[in-house]
């Protein structure tokens, strides 16, 4: 008769794993998560002010930090002598008067050469306000240096290896590690970027919010221990609801923060207020702070 009884060199090994999943997971539950807002979604300025002023500019900065807003959201990219600007694309094109990719040029030929206000238009291409004002791409050190005090939402456009390292670097020397939230599209890098500075908050990448997505529609969320502190997502993607009651409720028992790009119409960031989410990506920043002050949350 085989014997029920399970050896004690396992159960003292299943023991260790089993303490080593609920101590992870403590960890996680009593870290204090400043990206959660519990009275008000946060207000994330995507790429700036850009209700008046081109985005990623140094103008649309300048006017999002006048405004009672928590983030400025914004793109980092590598130039060709591995200094990183503040940009979305992977080329000039659609908002400067060159062409071609950023990573082909260095940046002293971005700072001479391009204009980032040169298709900037308020009225569908009647003017251009911004054209030859001499608005230039602006690095990363400058705006951390100019702006001290702002919090940075960051996210790594690059697939290049050596971007995550140039990001760390420049968080590390300006002391930014408590004023910056750091993610990317690519997997990868935002592994990379983790393994350099660990105790920095990131978001969750799209294959990390794929398998909470899924987790959460089969309720297996409570095993998870993840290594992010905020969920970034649409509101819908390719036609699924991703931002409902219940995802948002799973999210907060994980003490994950809900942030929500990038909208701006007043009618969804009410029904977003109303849903609890913990922050709205906006090219309006005023919109989204007309709606919190009109609720008294602001």
């Amino acid at each position: 008769m085989l014997s029920s009884k399970i050896p004690s060199e396992l159960t003292e090994g299943l023991g260790h794993i089993l303490k080593e999943k609920i101590r992870r997971l403590l960890m996680v539950t009593s870290e204090i998560n400043t990206f959660l807002s519990p009275s008000r979604p946060l207000v994330m300025a995507h790429r700036g002010d850009q209700t008046v002023s081109p985005e990623n500019s140094l103008l649309a900065l300048k006017n999002a930090s006048l405004l009672e807003i928590d983030f400025i959201e914004s793109d980092i990219r590598i130039t060709k002598d591995h200094e990183l600007i503040l940009f979305h694309d992977d080329t000039l094109d659609r908002t400067t008067n060159a062409s071609g990719r950023i990573i082909d040029y260095t940046l002293n030929e971005l700072e001479s050469e391009v204009d980032v206000g040169y298709h900037f238009t308020l009225d569908d291409g009647e003017t251009y306000p911004c054209r030859g004002k001499d608005w230039r791409v602006v690095t990363l050190r400058q705006a951390f240096q100019i702006f001290p005090s702002m919090r940075f939402n960051l996210d790594i456009k690059n697939s290049e290896s050596e971007a995550p390292r140039l990001l760390a670097d420049l968080i590390t020397e300006f002391g930014r590690e408590n004023s910056v939230l750091i993610g990317s599209f690519h997997h990868d890098q935002i592994v990379r970027f983790r393994k350099l500075l660990p105790h920095i908050p990131t978001a969750a990448s799209p294959n990390e919010v794929k398998n909470f997505i899924i987790r959460h529609k089969i309720r297996m969320n409570r095993l998870i221990s993840p290594k992010y502190l905020a969920l970034q997502v649409p509101v819908n993607y390719n036609g699924t609801r991703i931002i409902t009651p219940a995802f948002i409720s799973d999210a907060h028992k994980r003490n994950l923060a809900v942030h929500v790009w990038t909208i701006n119409d007043r009618p969804t960031m009410e029904w977003l207020i109303g849903l609890g989410v913990d922050g709205i990506f906006t090219d309006d920043p005023w919109l989204l702070l007309e709606a919190l002050q009109e609720k008294e949350l602001i």
